[in-house]
């Protein structure tokens, strides 16, 4: 597992899998013709279809693993011009009789329909486990938003691999929220397949303690006038560390296509540990790729003004945190899963 020499996953091993027995799925009145299933792997046509497109993701080792031995998740068909108006949840709760969730998610939305799907794993007991792979195929001139909360406790382990195939002007809107377990490790790669396809991924995370991150984010440009943006901001505290990896990838006949990728990261402690490897690659001419990735301490005059208007340093370190992630949290519509995730960064910047 050469991919993980900076986190050091080298004697990782994994656990044995049992079911998945809790309810973990909600949704509000869908649309005639829609069709959610849980997943079942004696009679699920979807995931039977989809099996063979290879998909790296986190590791080959993993994405197998979850082939083999899936114990949760969903298909989703949505048909033509169907729009899903009140988002579909997975809450993915583990917990000492429910202790790994290995989820197999396909969505498949077809032409000018439009959707929302949220995913939320939380661990209540140590050594907790998640592995997942999700696929999303966007037809054209669908929009499918996809919001994933990692939150698991400081004990478990978390992989989710996640993959998109856009054609022509399609959007896929990832977010993606990293704020829990000990050695988290996530790759979303979006492959814009055909003319003015549209990949976005915004995300935040937060390492506190010792915690371990391996972030891996991907935009393939095979389409002309696609456009992709990546847009990733993080904080590091006490002896956390942080690899990120952004790929811009501009393949033959992506003529006219854009590329955006930038990250920036705040560091709260001298002893943590942040890694950031930005890429852009291309086969084509006229197209526009651009990258940046920044790092610092918080800004000594911030701290001044806000402490002399009456907070003292700790409120005014996690003012500044909530505004740094400000804009990603901004995309999320849903005022309580914005007020859920601000709580738990709040509980990790107190309690370390």
């Amino acid at each position: 597992m050469t991919k993980w020499k900076r986190i050091k996953l080298n004697e990782f091993k994994f656990p044995k899998v049992t079911d998945y027995n809790k309810e973990y799925l909600s949704y509000g009145q869908l649309p005639q013709g829609v069709e959610l299933n849980k997943i079942n792997k004696t009679n699920n046509n979807l995931i039977i279809e989809n099996l063979n497109n290879n998909i790296t993701g986190v590791g080959d080792e993993f994405t197998s693993h979850v082939m083999a031995n899936y114990n949760t998740g969903i298909s989703l068909y949505i048909p033509k011009s169907t729009n899903i108006e009140d988002p579909i949840k997975l809450e993915f709760n583990m917990d000492d009789e429910n202790p790994t969730t290995i989820d197999q998610n396909i969505i498949i939305a077809s032409a000018n329909s439009e959707s929302t799907i949220i995913f939320d794993y939380t661990s209540k007991d140590e050594n907790n486990f998640h592995n997942g792979v999700t696929k999303v195929y966007a037809k054209k001139n669908s929009v499918v938003n996809i919001i994933k909360i990692q939150r698991m406790d400081d004990k478990s382990y978390n992989f989710d691999s996640n993959i998109a195939y856009i054609e022509g002007r399609a959007v896929v809107n990832w977010i993606s929220v990293e704020i829990g377990s000990d050695i988290s490790g996530s790759n979303f790669t979006s492959i814009l397949e055909d003319e003015a396809s549209e990949g976005n991924l915004a995300s935040i995370y937060l390492g506190n303690g010792t915690r371990k991150m391996d972030l891996e984010y991907t935009m393939i440009h095979k389409g002309r006038r696609s456009i992709s943006n990546i847009e990733t901001r993080g904080v590091l505290m006490d002896q956390a560390t942080k690899v990120f990896r952004g790929n811009l990838d501009f393949k033959k006949g992506a003529k006219l296509s854009k590329g955006v990728e930038e990250e920036f990261v705040v560091l709260l402690d001298p002893t943590v540990k942040s890694h950031s490897i930005p890429a852009l690659l291309c086969e084509e001419d006229d197209v526009q790729g651009e990258h940046a990735a920044s790092a610092g301490q918080i800004n000594d005059n911030q701290l001044f003004y806000l402490m002399s208007r009456g907070l003292d340093i700790r409120e005014a370190k996690q003012l500044i945190i909530q505004a740094s992630f400000r804009p990603i949290l901004d995309k999320i519509p849903m005022d309580d899963l914005r007020d859920l995730i601000l709580e738990e960064i709040d509980r990790r910047l107190l309690n370390g």
